[in-house]
Formats: structure tokens, sequence, C-alpha cells
């Protein structure tokens, strides 16, 4: 009997591949959709009225929220940051509210993030520490608490995702015209540490955690590089010169206000969990990661 796996924010850069690799594997895929369609696969719903299209639901097997508004995209105004907060908490609330509706969901597993920990410093953290005080922490936190909501009906997983690597899209797709330019550096010291992800990676990790419904909250990176290596190795790939000068800590903060928090911070954590329950990382160094990406 094939098993049917409903996305949420499958839309998105992380949630078409996903799909794609849900499918090889043999699954069922529907997609929630703000918008109407009738192409197959697509459930509409809007998670601000609390409406959806329910004929498919019974049939929901697994659940992957990727749901959640770009942090990156805008300044961080007060109305903002609470849409970014609503866009995660209460569409998973939502979601929950639906479950009676899906009588054979039995696995869910949300997307998180690594940016939980507060600001960095030399410890070096694992999914038991505590959440930080700043306000991607915050948003974190009460992001897992809505999706644990599911955890007394099926098993739950939080896969705290680093900086996600492809070649069209996330970061690389925003790096990559001044790099090809020549016009590449480091930010601010350059020494904060970036987690990152590639997407195949990522998606394989979804996919294996519905596989063997993995429960808790995992860091899910492959390296964590400092900002100078993960740039210069980016314009090495690209075959460009790496001499700019480091960009100001002062001039990010005046253009991106609080968000540049995002390129100054960064985090130490460790990915040993994740890689004891048996993953193995396809990309495991920035280096060849990106000659991966700039080959494709």
């Amino acid at each position: 009997m094939i098993k049917t796996v409903l996305i949420a924010g499958g839309s998105g850069f992380v949630g078409r591949k996903l799909s794609s690799v849900l499918k090889e594997r043999g699954l069922r895929v529907y997609k929630l959709s703000r918008k109407k369609t009738k192409r197959r696969g697509y459930i509409h719903w809007n998670p601000d009225l609390q409406t959806i299209d329910n004929k498919n639901l019974s049939k929901i097997n697994y659940i992957v929220n990727l749901v959640g508004a770009n942090i990156a995209e805008k300044r961080w105004t007060e109305t903002r940051k609470q849409e970014l907060i609503s866009s995660r908490v209460k569409t998973t609330h939502f979601l929950r509210m639906l479950a009676p509706q899906m009588p054979n969901l039995e696995y869910y597993v949300a997307a998180s993030g690594i940016n939980c920990y507060g600001p960095e410093t030399e410890v070096v953290h694992v999914e038991t520490d505590p959440y930080g005080d700043d306000f991607l922490s915050q948003i974190v936190k009460e992001w897992e608490e809505a999706s644990d909501k599911f955890s007394d009906i099926c098993p739950v997983a939080k896969l705290r995702s680093g900086v996600v690597l492809a070649k069209h899209g996330g970061m690389v797709k925003k790096l990559s015209i001044p790099f090809k330019l020549g016009l590449g550096s480091a930010i601010g010291t350059g020494k904060q540490h970036i987690p990152w992800i590639h997407l195949d990676d990522l998606c394989r990790m979804f996919a294996l955690s519905i596989q063997y419904k993995w429960e808790g909250s995992y860091n899910a990176f492959a390296q964590c590089s400092s900002n100078y290596d993960f740039m210069r190795a980016y314009a090495k790939a690209l075959r460009r010169p790496f001499f700019m000068p480091n960009i100001p800590a002062k001039l990010l903060e005046t253009i991106l206000g609080e968000r540049a928090v995002m390129l100054l911070g960064g985090t130490k954590a460790s990915n040993k969990k994740i890689v004891s329950e048996g993953f193995m990382f396809q990309h495991k160094t920035i280096e060849s990661t990106f000659k991966h990406i700039v080959r494709r």
C-alpha cells in the first residue's frame, strides 16, 4: 500500500526538491497551497482563515512541516517579527487542529533552525542545550513547541537545519552575482561560524526520518565553517579572486538593521546525534560542496 506524505511549505526552495525525493522513494505526495489550483497533488488551505479542502486528509500518513515566511526577506519591524512567528507557530497549531481528520497519521517531522542557541560562544552546542534569549532563538522555541503538540498522537522530529546550499536557491543565489564579478569577501570579522548543509543531504535526512521515525530535535548540518573559509571556498569554486576587504559590520547593520545578526552572528554546534542515527553526509566539506554546486 502506497504511503502518503503531506508537505506544508512544499512550494518553497526545500519543499520542491523534497517532493521529488519522496516520490522517487515510492511515496504519494500532497502539498498544501494557499493558491487554488486544479493541479494534482495540491490541497488548498488558508491557515489564516483556518480553512482547508479536506477531502484527501484521511489518506495522510506523514506530515512534513516546512512552512514559514522568509526570515531574511524583509526588515525586522515589530509587525514583521510577528509575521515570522505567526507563519510558523499559528500554521503549525492549525495543522494540529486538523489531525483528527487524519486517522492514519503516524509520523510528523518539521523544519527548525540551528540558530536556536543564542549568540555564538566557545560552547559547541548539542540538542539538549537551552534555547537562547535572542529573537531567532525565540522563533525556534515557539516553533518547536508547536510541533511538539503532535507528540500525543505520533512520533515527532525537528531538524534544526543550517544554511541550505544548492545552485539555484538560498544563500548561493544571493552570493552568485557579486562573487562571479570577483567582488566576494568575508563578512564582519570572518571568524563567525556558519553551519551548512547541502540541499540533497537535507532532503535525504527528511526522507530517512520518515523511514525510521526518528524522534526529538536534531542539529541538521554537515560542517561548521568560518565565514571566511565559507566565502573563500565559494570564490575558489567559481575561479574568481578573493581579495576584497571584509564587509564591515556597521555597514551591514545600517543596511539590514537587526537582520544583520544572521550574517554577523554564528553558531558552533555538534552533529553527532544525527550521525549516530546512521546518517551519512554525501557533501562533507565546504570546498567539495561548492565545487559540486558550481560544476552542476
